[in-house]
């Protein structure tokens, strides 16, 4: 459904309510890493202005996207998981093995994750890395979009 005047939050509402096993409100442990709440959040407002799904395909362009999209000074966090995530899926791929019910060939994997990384190098502007999630919630999913120069996936709409 296109409805793009939708607010930053009513979309992250839609997310969270096809999400809702996912942590809110309190930092994500990772193993030995503590990934903060509001970077937690940050990425997931980034699902909801980009319209990409928490789907695998859609998730891989996703992160090749913030890679090239955001300002370079970030979390070194954001490094890792965009390179990290994507070389652990090039890896299961190449062994052959699938990822849930799917199996992508190590092209598909490249392509998706490049994808994105080609979306993020088209913006018009950084999105800066640190941005204050409270200062852009009540704006239009349309005129971050415009902002920022992002074509919707679709998926939080």
């Amino acid at each position: 459904m296109e409805n793009e005047q939708i607010s930053l939050r009513a979309g992250l509402e839609r997310y969270y309510l096809a999400n809702p096993k996912f942590v809110q409100n309190q930092d994500l442990q990772v193993g030995r890493l503590r990934i903060p709440w509001e970077d937690m959040l940050r990425h997931d407002i980034m699902h909801v202005v980009t319209g990409y799904s928490t789907a695998l395909d859609q998730e891989l362009q996703l992160i090749g996207f913030l890679l090239t999209s955001i300002t370079w000074k970030r979390p070194w966090y954001y490094y890792a998981q965009s390179f990290v995530v994507f070389l652990e899926l090039l890896g299961m791929s190449l062994r052959g093995q699938s990822f849930g019910d799917h199996y992508y060939t190590p092209l598909h994997v490249c392509r998706l994750y490049w994808r994105g990384v080609r979306q993020g190098f088209a913006v018009y502007k950084r999105i800066d890395a640190y941005i204050d999630p409270a200062s852009v919630m009540e704006r239009s999913l349309r005129s971050l979009r415009q902002e920022y120069g992002i074509h919707n996936a679709g998926a939080w709409d």
